[in-house]
């Protein structure tokens, strides 16, 4: 399958209207130049969800959700990506392109490694049936006929041609990760000897797979290597099969291994899935809270799982809105979900587990009094610092509010003092205030509050004269900046969803959309002569620091020749400075 061609998501985005694909899922009512409505992404009794006609985007003031049409699809009707791109396209009478990706576009044709993943599925399924050695481990691990087949196990012999000698598109197997390419040429198999896990995404394909050795060899599982298919920061092991065994699912368990997600399916417990071989991601969080609301985390009692919740716990944080809830439950010592749902009263065991684990809450707390003494003043100082990072990750609801609290009747003060302190950002360079889609006070570096100014009226493009000095910068985010003034001068008319789309592959494709959220004050002329006056102070910086980096350069090749004198020393502090102060300023 080939990589949907940008073209077409523009075509596609030109024929769809955001409020009547919105409005036949949630009923909006004119409001000024916007629509709202109550938020289907959280519970509340006043709208303060909005939808924007000219840039064709919503979001929501209260807990921060936002995004384009395919966006809303994706979130509302819990699609995939591609899956929501196909809704839209038979609304409007369109057929997705099924060309190749051409030399723009990144990645080769998906559709031969999907092909020669299903033929490696059938070929380990098959082996299985007739390896006694695998059935038999299945058979002591407890794993029946049925979940065996339910999760497509399979068998990869120990041979170092198995699929080598029976695939003919050893090329294409080679790039999903199936085969090894030799030093002296041709292919060898990846997975010998093991029992084979199928990795799939939500639409059921193979996409990977995972592998592990009958015994206990030093190096149990191997899984497939980064493909143009698979991404284990992206993808989670058995979620496909939670989406089949359930309609509705209220909660999602993630818990370390295979065996854990097929004993707890066993075992009544079909809604547990399993990081590959990674640390939980926001992205992993963002698919798994697309398809439920609650996500709880099961880990060793240790000190080891203790630092992987809190891990944990710091990528949840910015994903936790509306109803979204996250929980940990510790396992008792030398228990696994596996072993302890196999146990005596088992499932009985493990369900009263569930009903005791801690709320997320709890667990920052406890990660953020550690090694403080409560009971003096400096360790009441030190929580409030601590916390302010994890308190302004969240979206400013119910959570932030009770944990400020919490916050508060332990640092002993009053919530509401907390609460505007929180609101202030540390002192450092001084970079503008403004409000995000919640009206929520963030800051924005100049790179971003021009962004943030020409997104908000994509017409500001064409009074920017000159870009050379901007497009020389070193700041982060320039280039986007650049590319946005371009893209705008050029498409004026085009909405502002239309370009974010472009960058959704992009790690930054968040804080694009938090930006474009942003609602900038004052009036048009007065936005206009900002976004102006900033762009132009982006390349004064960009030129100034340039001539900064030339002093410097000759002061440090003065100092190679020998020692500075008293003045050349005084200008070197003083040109470190001023650097400094340029990154602080456009960073």
């Amino acid at each position: 399958m080939a990589r949907i061609p940008q073209h077409f998501i523009d075509q596609l985005l030109e024929r769809t209207d955001i409020v009547s694909l919105i409005d036949a899922r949630v009923s909006l009512k004119k409001s000024g130049h916007e629509y709202a409505a109550c938020c289907p992404f959280h519970d509340e009794k006043t709208p303060s969800f909005t939808v924007s006609p000219t840039k064709q985007f919503y979001h929501c003031f209260g807990c921060g959700a936002h995004g384009t049409a395919i966006s809303f699809l994706m979130e509302y009707d819990r699609l995939e990506f591609r899956d929501a791109v196909e809704v839209l396209a038979q609304q409007s009478g369109l057929e997705i392109p099924e060309e190749a990706a051409t030399a723009n576009e990144s990645g080769p044709r998906r559709e031969p490694l999907f092909e020669v993943m299903a033929l490696a599925d059938r070929r380990y399924r098959s082996a299985l049936r007739e390896t006694p050695a695998a059935i038999d481990y299945l058979k002591r691990r407890g794993v029946s006929g049925a979940m065996a087949k339910t999760y497509g196990l399979g068998f990869a012999p120990d041979a170092w041609d198995t699929l080598a000698g029976a695939l003919r598109d050893r090329a294409s197997a080679h790039r999903a990760g199936l085969l090894i390419e030799r030093d002296s040429g041709g292919y060898f198999d990846r997975f010998r000897n093991r029992l084979m896990f199928p990795i799939r995404d939500t639409r059921g394909r193979t996409v990977a797979f995972g592998g592990r050795t009958l015994g206990d060899d030093k190096a149990k599982y191997l899984n497939s290597p980064e493909t143009p298919l698979f991404h284990k920061s992206d993808h989670m092991y058995g979620l496909f099969e939670a989406r089949q065994a359930l309609r509705d699912i209220p909660r999602l368990l993630v818990v370390e291994g295979y065996m854990d997600v097929i004993a707890l399916a066993q075992h009544g417990f079909p809604n547990a899935v399993a990081t590959l071989g990674t640390a939980t991601t926001q992205s992993h969080l963002t698919t798994l809270f697309r398809h439920t609301s609650e996500v709880l985390f099961c880990f060793d009692g240790d000190a080891a799982g203790v630092r992987a919740a809190r891990k944990a716990l710091e990528q949840s944080l910015p994903v936790m809105r509306g109803a979204r809830r996250v929980r940990f439950l510790f396992m008792p010592e030398e228990a696994d979900p596996d072993t302890l749902v196999r146990g005596e009263d088992g499932p009985a065991r493990f369900q009263q587990a569930i009903d005791e684990a801690r709320p997320a809450s709890a667990v920052l707390l406890d990660a953020l009094t550690d090694d403080i003494d409560l009971n003096t003043p400096d360790g009441r100082a030190q929580l409030v610092e601590a916390a302010r990072g994890y308190v302004n990750a969240l979206p400013p609801e119910a959570f932030r509010a009770e944990l400020i609290a919490e916050i508060a009747r332990l640092a002993g003060l009053p919530a509401e003092d907390l609460r505007q302190m929180y609101a202030k950002a540390p002192s450092r360079a001084t970079p503008t205030a403004d409000t995000d889609s919640r009206g929520h006070e963030i800051r924005l570096t100049p790179v971003s509050r021009a962004l943030s100014l020409l997104l908000s009226d994509p017409s500001l493009a064409g009074q920017v004269e000159d870009l050379e000095a901007v497009r020389q910068s070193t700041a982060r985010g320039a280039a986007i900046l650049v590319e946005a003034i371009e893209f705008f001068a050029n498409n004026p008319t085009i909405p502002v969803s239309h370009w974010l789309e472009r960058h959704r592959d992009q790690r930054y494709f968040e804080r694009l959309q938090q930006v474009a959220s942003v609602t900038p004050p004052g009036s048009e002329d007065e936005r206009a002569r900002e976004f102006v006056q900033t762009v132009r102070r982006l390349g004064e910086y960009s030129a100034g620091r340039q001539s900064l980096r030339e002093r410097y350069d000759r002061l440090v090749a003065q100092q190679a020749r020998g020692p500075l004198d008293a003045e050349a020393a005084r200008e070197l502090k003083e040109v470190l400075r001023l650097l400094q102060r340029a990154r602080d300023d456009t960073a």
